[in-house]
Parts: structure tokens; C-alpha cells; sequence
């Protein structure tokens, strides 16, 4: 799957995307284990974060296959 980074998660991870291997699908709380486990310092927007999977925000029991595309979206602001 790829895993697409935007705004604050994009300077924490210090990428814009990265791709994962997984054989099998992944629970949403799956994916962000693998997330936190490469880049601990995501851990402070987990809560605040949507994860979007094929450009519909994904709740808990989406299950995100090998070949998706998973978006992280922080808050954001503007004017």
C-alpha cells in the first residue's frame, strides 16, 4: 500500500509518501501500529489525524488492502 503524508505528518514522517509491504488486509489500528513503529514522533497527531483510504476518510473498521492508497491527514487550518 502507499501511504501518501500531508502538512504536520508529512514534516514529522520527513516524506511524502512511503510504501508498505503487507501480504494481508490491515485494520485501520494495524496500519498505525506499522506508522508508529517507523516514525514514533507520529504519535502526537494520531489522535487528531483522519487516514483516508482510496479518497474516503477510513473509520475503524475499514479494512485497507495491499495495493491502497492511504492518505494521513492532520488538522488543518486556514483563512
Amino acid at each position: 500500500m502507499t501511504v501518501l503524508y500531508f502538512a504536520q505528518a508529512r514534516r514529522v514522517a520527513g516524506r511524502a509518501e512511503e510504501t508498505i509491504a503487507a501480504d494481508a488486509p490491515l485494520t485501520v489500528d494495524q496500519l498505525w501500529a506499522e506508522l508508529l513503529n517507523r516514525h514514533p514522533d507520529l504519535a502526537a497527531l494520531r489522535a487528531t489525524s483522519r487516514l483516508a483510504c482510496n479518497q474516503q476518510f477510513a473509520q475503524t473498521d475499514t479494512l485497507i488492502h495491499p495495493g491502497d492508497e492511504v492518505a494521513i491527514i492532520p488538522p488543518v487550518s486556514g483563512g
